[in-house]
């Protein structure tokens, strides 16, 4: 599998691993395949991707939602998300894992912990992802 920027891709191999070389805790990362590294990067595209994002498209025919047509230049956060997803996929948590299998909640004796929300922020295992992608998503309003 080779990442092609803008067909499965929001960033490249390179980029990602200039971010990573700088985020602290990121040697789980470090110690992954390219394989590995480029499968994380394209499946958090994708994820990324099916998010409402504001504006729209710069090409009608682009495979991917960037860029789009107020910004042709690739969003730093978008970069940075995808990222930050990808890490969060490979992490392989049990919350995650959860997440993936549609869970909404589990309780262990006194314990409870909650998955889901109304909003879209669930879509993706990373918090620091959705911030980064905060400025970027659609926002909803509902005018009375």
């Amino acid at each position: 599998m080779t990442l092609v920027l803008f067909e499965n891709t929001f960033i490249t191999l390179v980029e990602a691993e200039n971010y990573f070389n700088n985020r602290p805790n990121s040697d789980l990362w470090l110690n992954l395949s390219n394989t590995e590294k480029e499968q994380a990067i394209q499946f958090a595209t994708l994820k990324i991707n099916s998010l409402p994002f504001v504006g729209s498209k710069l090409s009608a025919e682009q495979p991917l939602e960037f860029p789009r047509n107020f910004s042709p230049k690739m969003p730093d956060e978008i970069k940075y998300a995808v990222c930050e997803e990808a890490y969060a996929l490979i992490q392989n948590s049990v919350h995650s894992q959860n997440k993936m299998l549609g869970i909404s909640s589990m309780t262990v004796g006194s314990s409870s912990v909650s998955y889901t929300n109304k909003d879209l922020s669930n879509a993706l295992f990373s918090n620091q992802a959705n911030a980064f992608l905060s400025k970027w998503l659609v926002k909803n309003f509902n005018i009375n």
